[in-house]
């Protein structure tokens, strides 16, 4: 019998071989410690919940954006404006149903939906019916003009601090390949022409009409395969490419962020061009977060981390979060399937009153790890080293918090009945969290699973282990 570190930590990882691995963290994060003198060098711990900032009158959100301290929503057909205690003001209608982009122009907003654009200039929330102005899919802003896409792979700029007059030469074509262009984006003064085959960085030359031109050798062989998945940091831009994968540039560089095993899973969705996606800086990280609705998957991926699963509910499928703003020193999302809109809260443990289940399936344990690779392995102690007493004050739930833990021989596809451990109440500070006789076998995943509403770090695991014959 001896004693072994187990590593209980890391993030989303299924390969198509699931004895190989069937990793899945949802709504943990992992989290490599920056200080060297930790007692582990990453952990796990708790994504944050959601509290109620808002309720807007309607239901399906359409997309949010904060302009000049002020937070602008569409909610089914109508533009709000949301002020810093979540009182609404309707603004006018905005036609269709499916998802709107919406950019600032000096106190102004523009929004596209459905390929109608609309400007709301302050006062009036008027459609923008330019007739050199082609149905655009998006919009997006550089140097105090707006830049819509058209037909044909051209994209139309307006006249300086204007949003509703278009030159009737003021276009240009993205030229490198022949496909079709179907977003335009603007990050750090670079314009990116988003096609289904290629990308092309453009940048503001100041020089005729448009004032644009092409960077050279600048363009890069990969499509956009959802216009509402492009999200940014202050450096580098994220989407969903057309191949499965997800990527990342900077000015003229490309990679990518998503495995081939993801991409395998992308592949298998039957539809993902209504993905969505967003970046979020949670305390000074930067994370790129998508959705994809028909693959009834949410994905986190962490800047210099692993990537993860954020769920609402119980069953492990999406998030509601829908759309994303930065407003009042909030970070704000908006429900996909009401007129909420929630704040990102470090300190909320349950999504507004709804379970939130913490889950961790670890890599597969065997006797490699106690260098018997291939032999059976009996573990008789399991314990978590993790934060304890974290219960809450009272007697309602998670005043006592429990974890479940469960385990599969047959890699990943099914597991045992759960075995609870408690987590310790408030006082219990000393509360060592471990489970006994787990069984014998040749390989196990371990599941770890909370629904309390508390705070889950988890640092590290150890097992009492036999070698079997």
């Amino acid at each position: 019998m001896q004693t072994v570190p187990i590593n209980i930590t890391g993030g989303t990882y299924q390969h198509k071989s699931k004895a190989l691995s069937a990793q899945t963290t949802i709504n943990l994060i992992p989290q490599k410690q920056e200080d060297p003198f930790t007692k582990s060098d990453y952990i796990l711990e708790s994504f944050h919940g959601k509290t109620l900032f808002a309720s807007i009158t309607g239901g399906k959100d359409r997309g949010m954006l904060e302009h000049k301290g002020i937070l602008y929503k569409v909610s089914d057909t109508i533009l709000y404006s949301v002020d810093s205690t979540g009182a609404e003001t309707s603004l006018g209608t905005i036609a269709g149903v499916d998802r709107c982009i919406l950019v600032g122009l000096g106190d102004s907003v523009i929004v596209v939906a459905n390929g109608v654009p609309y400007h709301w200039n302050g006062s009036t929330l008027t459609t923008i019916t330019d007739s050199d102005l082609q149905t655009p899919n998006s919009v997006s802003h550089l140097n105090n003009r707006i830049i819509y896409d058209g037909d044909d792979g051209k994209f139309w700029v307006s006249d300086v601090a204007d949003a509703e007059t278009i030159n009737s030469l003021n276009f240009a074509t993205a030229e490198s390949n022949a496909d079709d262009l179907k977003r335009t984006y603007v990050l750090n003064e670079t314009l990116y022409l988003m096609g289904d085959k290629t990308i092309e960085p453009w940048w503001n030359s100041g020089v005729g009409l448009p004032p644009f031109d092409r960077i050279q050798n600048g363009t890069v062989p990969v499509g956009l395969a959802a216009i509402h998945s492009v999200g940014n940091t202050d450096k580098h831009m994220y989407f969903l490419g057309t191949d499965n994968h997800v990527y990342r540039m900077r000015g003229t560089s490309i990679e990518e962020v998503s495995n081939q095993a993801l991409a395998r899973e992308i592949e298998g969705y039957s539809l993902i061009d209504n993905s969505h996606g967003f970046c979020v800086n949670i305390d000074g990280q930067w994370m790129y977060i998508i959705t994809f609705p028909t693959g009834n998957k949410t994905w986190v991926f962490p800047e210099g981390g692993q990537a993860f699963n954020w769920s609402s509910g119980v069953l492990g499928g999406q998030n509601t979060a829908s759309s994303y703003a930065y407003a009042y020193r909030k970070h704000l999302v908006g429900d996909s399937g009401n007129g909420n809109i929630y704040e990102l809260d470090p300190d909320a443990y349950d999504e507004y009153g709804s379970t939130m289940i913490k889950q961790r399936d670890t890599a597969p344990l065997h006797g490699g790890l106690v260098g018997a690779a291939g032999k059976d392995i009996t573990i008789s102690r399991f314990e978590l080293i993790m934060e304890v007493g974290v219960g809450l004050l009272g007697s309602g739930q998670g005043s006592d918090p429990e974890i479940m833990l469960s385990i599969s021989i047959d890699g990943g596809k099914t597991f045992g009945t759960e075995m609870i451990a408690t987590i310790g109440q408030m006082t219990e500070t000393l509360h060592k969290v471990e489970w006994f006789a787990l069984g014998q076998f040749t390989s196990a995943i371990i599941r770890i699973r909370v629904s309390d509403p508390v705070y889950i770090s988890i640092h590290s695991a150890a097992a009492d282990v036999e070698v079997g014959i």
